[in-house]
């Protein structure tokens, strides 16, 4: 009889955490990533809206020009105060018509 032999088997290792820095600034890391998503801008303000109604030849880009120079984000590129327009409007720039209602910031509380 061939007596039993058992098979190689190398031995086991145990998993270590070898810096333990690492253990500590990973999850660190992955917090303030998730911190800087979820903490809203400071910056951001609320604007109040009013409704403008439509006259014969107004267009937004005329609107957006004279909130500018009233004070209205005026150093900013003028299609963003546009595309703002007709955003909050709900109404395209190339469907805008005489009588229709859009909404403007309102310049009281800047």
């Amino acid at each position: 009889m061939v007596p039993y032999v058992k098979e190689y088997e190398p031995p086991r290792r145990r998993l270590r955490i070898k810096i333990k820095l690492r253990m500590v600034l990973f999850p660190l890391l992955i917090l303030c990533i998730l911190m800087a998503f979820l903490i809203p801008d400071k910056g951001v303000s609320q604007t109040n809206y009013t409704p403008l109604q439509v006259r014969y030849g107004d267009t937004y880009w005329q609107i957006a020009k004279d909130l500018q120079k009233q004070g209205y984000k005026a150093k900013e590129d003028i299609r963003i105060v546009v595309y703002e327009l007709t955003q909050k409007s709900g109404i395209p720039a190339h469907e805008l018509e005489e009588g229709d209602t859009i909404y403007i910031p309102s310049m009281e509380g800047d």
